[in-house]
């Protein structure tokens, strides 16, 4: 637990831990990955990471809340390398965020299941540190509305 963090607060983070890693877990499926899910993958990360550096910090709750995303999803070796890049490019802003969720569509039609939990795994991450940021949420809002859903309010 980090310093000052009192233990609500670690409760609540591990709590939103298994809820992302259960979410992107039914997204990706188990064990080796298949060639949409490895595409899956660095799409989810790279839009986690671009949301972890919106302001420019990835706090080491978002760090510990990735890292340990990738320890409950069981990702293959390859998986996780693919995973911890494309978090660094999106948090380096090196990926197109319109491109990378255009790609997520042609494999999950926008309202899916699958959108479902982009959605909120996104949601989750931005909640990881206890507060949504104003350019959190116009891109959570922005992000939302291209994968099928409405505002969240």
């Amino acid at each position: 637990m980090a310093h000052g963090e009192n233990p609500a607060q670690g409760s609540r983070f591990g709590s939103l831990l298994r809820d992302l890693g259960a979410s992107i877990g039914e997204l990706l499926g188990g064990g080796k990955l298949e060639p949409e899910q490895n595409a899956s993958v660095e799409i989810a990360f790279g839009l986690l990471g671009y949301l972890a550096g919106i302001d420019s910090i990835v706090t080491s709750h978002e760090a510990e809340f990735i890292n340990q995303l990738m320890d409950d999803l069981q990702l293959p070796t390859r998986a996780r390398d693919l995973a911890q890049q494309a978090f660094t490019r999106g948090r380096k802003r090196e990926i197109d965020v319109d491109r990378e969720v255009g790609r997520f569509l042609q494999m999950h039609p926008p309202g899916s299941a699958n959108a479902r939990r982009l959605h909120d795994a996104l949601y989750r991450l931005a909640a990881a540190d206890g507060r949504l940021q104003p350019r959190e949420k116009t891109f959570l809002d922005a992000t939302t509305a291209k994968l099928g859903f409405s505002e969240a309010k």
